[in-house]
């Protein structure tokens, strides 16, 4: 059996004296699409923010592509392989969409025609090549959402992060990211790790979920299983 993708292995993260993330592990497969979900305060962003390098673990172990990644910077990690997106998206405002869509392709070894037409092609399937030109300011939070997801395709990562891409987003724009999601998993076999409270999207979406509470995982599997996991159901709703 090949290898996973991303492996998390008891993963702990402490700010002071509060125990953020204790002992998660889980592994993502290559080519899924991979959920993690709980309630607010579970520790969901900061293990996103541990894996792509923001923050630096107190303790455990992560492994991409069977390589130690665990506490490397974000950059070098961007340029293993894994994307991110942010819960507010995080575009350069006055820069054109188009700028922003060449950001990423800076330190790539692309002409700055095969850059643009590659940026362009991304635009056109999101249906925001029309805006190609607009500034990143004049357009509605969810295209900035789709803006910053189609950005990280612009350098190919084999895994991305996506957090809350659904969150504060029309139902169209939903529907339309969890499409480009499903897109890019099969066309580009992407692999994706998924934060969401959206759960009509999590069950369209994600193979299988890693659950959190407190900062624990208390349930992993299918969507389906783990929706009527009994310890799921009082993490969301009490006893």
């Amino acid at each position: 059996m090949d290898e996973p993708l991303l492996t998390v292995e008891r993963l702990t993260k402490r700010f002071g004296g509060n125990l953020v993330l204790d002992g998660v592990s889980f592994a993502v497969e290559r080519g899924r699409i991979h959920g993690v979900i709980g309630p607010n305060g579970a520790g969901k962003t900061t293990l996103f923010n541990i894996i792509n390098g923001i923050y630096t673990a107190t303790s455990g172990r992560i492994r991409f592509k069977g390589r130690e990644i665990t506490n490397r910077n974000l950059v070098e990690i961007a340029r293993l392989g894994i994307g991110r997106t942010f819960q507010v998206p995080r575009v350069f405002a006055e820069m054109s969409l188009i700028e922003n869509m060449l950001v990423p392709t800076i330190p790539l070894t692309l002409s700055r025609r095969e850059a643009e037409e590659r940026a362009m092609e991304l635009l056109a399937l999101a249906g925001l090549d029309r805006l190609a030109h607009q500034p990143a300011a004049e357009i509605s939070g969810g295209q900035k959402k789709l803006l910053e997801f189609m950005r990280t395709l612009m350098y190919e990562p084999e895994l991305v992060l996506l957090d809350e891409p659904f969150g504060g987003v029309n139902p169209a724009l939903v529907e339309r990211l969890s499409d480009l999601v499903l897109e890019a998993n099969s066309k580009f076999s992407k692999t994706f790790l998924l934060i969401s409270h959206e759960m009509p999207s999590v069950m369209k979406l994600c193979e299988r979920v890693t659950v959190l509470s407190a900062g624990r995982p208390i349930a992993e599997g299918p969507p389906g299983e783990v929706r009527q996991h009994p310890a799921v159901i009082e993490a969301y709703l009490g006893h």
